[in-house]
């Protein structure tokens, strides 16, 4: 009932309905998680909107806020019982992003007046049209979304209020009735990368004597898996591992900053794209990454390839993809 009613209120198919009630579920019981998983939301504004507006109907303690939060604004909301915070935000900063998703965890504390706060508990965004890693709060999990077609423009009418408390009422009961035991889950998603498998284990944790579902879980959260695993690796800090590890195996002992970039604009325009990216941004993103620079004498900054060098790249290479 809950996700027919999600599906009727924002417009959308099985499998988006699906995994927003997952995670509407487990909107109830971070208090008995060990994170609060996140949710990131992308697509047309109009249809972005509608799923913020239907998660209100049905999360717990939702608090809706509008483009422009700041850490400021989060300080003045109630964290005694964590809400569920929905941000409308498509112009999200790196820094926001990063605070964001460093709260779907506790213990990170905010100061605030000579005090503190943590702001751990469930977040949805709105990121707009497109997504990017950066600014992608981690621990999320990201649907997107698609126009809606002229036939389906407006919402069905099936919202009620009173089949909206009744819903509201039921997860009430539930939560009431099985917190001890999302508390003490051992539920485990071990096929999905580790990332991913955080996710699952906090969304399966809340489902109770539904093996079935739990494996329905799963079975959603492969191809966000495999869409992260492909973002991951096609980004500017994958394509630079790329270029690294092929430098490597090149029979280098000795790799310059410049020589990577110079991998990196080859690699990317061979897969059509045209920016020319400078060895100073390429040093950043080895950085970024932890590949740590040194200087090369006069040939500028790079990596001597030591072995404990060498094993960094390739694991980095392997979590990027």
């Amino acid at each position: 009932r809950l996700q027919e009613a999600i599906a009727a209120q924002a417009l959308l198919p099985a499998q988006t309905s699906a995994l927003l009630t997952y995670w509407t579920f487990s909107s109830w019981f971070s208090d008995g998680l060990s994170i609060a998983p996140g949710l990131a939301i992308v697509g047309p504004s109009n249809e972005g909107d509608l799923v913020l507006r239907a998660l209100r109907n049905f999360c717990r303690y939702p608090l809706m806020l509008m483009t422009g939060v700041t850490a400021t604004d989060l300080k003045n909301v109630n964290w005694r019982i964590p809400p569920t915070l929905l941000l409308f935000e498509p112009n999200v900063t790196k820094q926001m992003a990063s605070l964001l998703g460093c709260t779907t965890r506790r213990s990170y504390l905010v100061g605030d007046g000579g005090g503190y706060k943590d702001f751990y508990g469930p977040k949805a965004i709105y990121l707009g049209e497109e997504g990017s890693i950066d600014r992608t709060p981690r621990c999320s999990v990201q649907v997107t979304l698609h126009p809606t077609t002229a036939a389906s423009a407006q919402p069905a009418s099936t919202k009620t209020d009173s089949m909206v408390q009744d819903l509201q009422n039921q997860l009430q009961r539930y939560r009431l009735k099985h917190l001890v035991k999302v508390y003490h889950s051992d539920f485990d998603a071990p096929a999905l990368t580790s990332d991913t498998r955080t996710i699952a284990n906090a969304l399966g944790a809340c489902i109770i004597d539904s093996p079935k579902l739990q494996s329905d879980l799963i079975a959603l959260l492969k191809p966000v898996a495999e869409q992260r695993h492909t973002d991951r690796s096609t980004s500017l800090e994958g394509v630079t591992l790329e270029a690294t590890l092929n430098l490597y195996h090149g029979g280098k002992t000795e790799i310059r900053v410049s020589e990577v970039a110079a991998e990196v604009n080859r690699i990317e325009k061979a897969r059509g794209e045209r920016l020319n990216h400078s060895a100073e941004i390429i040093g950043h993103q080895m950085k970024r990454v932890g590949l740590s620079t040194r200087r090369l004498g006069k040939a500028g900054k790079g990596l001597v390839l030591d072995l404990a060098t060498s094993t960094r790249i390739h694991e980095l290479a392997g979590v990027y993809g």
